[in-house]
């Protein structure tokens, strides 16, 4: 039916198909018949919506991230690992979801939010150190009426900084909906898309730019930067980098006909020792 559907809906012949099956097996088998036959996968964007935590092992996904132009965006269901996490038959699945044993430390900890925040840090970091990911962002997907207590995590993964740019600027633009996205950032307990005051992220960039002094750092490195390591967009690291203008702690240099109130591609900013 699903098939009969896609067809339905191609306008432009792209031969849509789908297949019923375990993602981590089907994936695999697709894997193995292209390198049987010397091909590469495509540009590929797999969305990992599990029920419930099993079926998607870490070694299954550093294969996918092997190819630079694909990404990965995974539902990362955080009240089922916390439930079964403790239960000796589900060891395991636990070992193939975050592909070490480091997910054992969570027994230290007693406090529910920190628990979360370990397991999700400990993955994000896992898709890095072990899948290969140059680029991991996780979104907390918050419950309705009950503020940033989360439903579940989103997290991407991917290997260009364009993809990452992409997805964030995506997420920031649905922000506000009933389940608000918010991007956290790894080992962050906050880190909203809007912080009204906007403090962490003027302070981020500020110490960015005071460890690359003496040197000027370009706009787009910085951006590049904070859109990878801070809950920023471009709208508003710009903001933020005026703010620190206007107050005398960084120097931009602008091209010119570049205007005064904004930071853009070609500009350059600097910290000043002053401050």
């Amino acid at each position: 039916m699903l098939n009969e559907g896609l067809r339905s809906i191609d306008r432009h012949d792209q031969k849509w198909m789908s297949e019923c099956g375990e993602f981590d097996s089907s994936i695999n088998q697709l894997l193995d018949d292209l390198q049987e036959h010397g091909d590469a996968l495509r540009p590929a964007f797999f969305l990992i919506d599990p029920f419930g935590y099993a079926g998607f092992h870490m070694n299954t996904l550093k294969r996918i991230l092997q190819n630079e132009r694909s990404e990965l965006f995974i539902n990362f269901m955080i009240y089922d690992i916390i439930r079964f996490i403790g239960e000796e038959n589900f060891q395991p699945r636990m070992k193939e979801l975050f592909g070490c044993d480091d997910y054992l430390e969570v027994f230290k900890i007693y406090n529910s939010e920190e628990k979360q925040q370990f397991l999700v840090n400990l993955y994000c970091k896992q898709l890095k150190e072990t899948a290969g990911a140059k680029y991991v962002m996780p979104f907390r997907v918050n419950t309705p009426g009950k503020g940033t207590r989360p439903r579940y995590y989103l997290i991407h993964a991917s290997n260009h900084i364009k993809a990452l740019k992409v997805m964030k600027d995506n997420m920031a633009n649905k922000s506000d909906a009933p389940y608000r996205f918010e991007a956290i950032g790894i080992t962050s307990q906050r880190g909203f898309f809007e912080d009204p005051n906007r403090e962490s992220l003027r302070e981020m960039i500020k110490d960015y730019c005071k460890a690359m002094y003496p040197a000027a750092i370009e706009y787009a490195i910085l951006e590049d930067w904070a859109y990878s390591n801070t809950n920023g967009i471009a709208k508003t690291i710009k903001e933020a980098l005026i703010e620190l203008e206007q107050n005398k702690i960084i120097e931009v240099t602008r091209k010119p006909r570049q205007r005064n109130n904004t930071v853009t591609h070609g500009a350059s900013i600097k910290f000043k020792e002053n401050k």
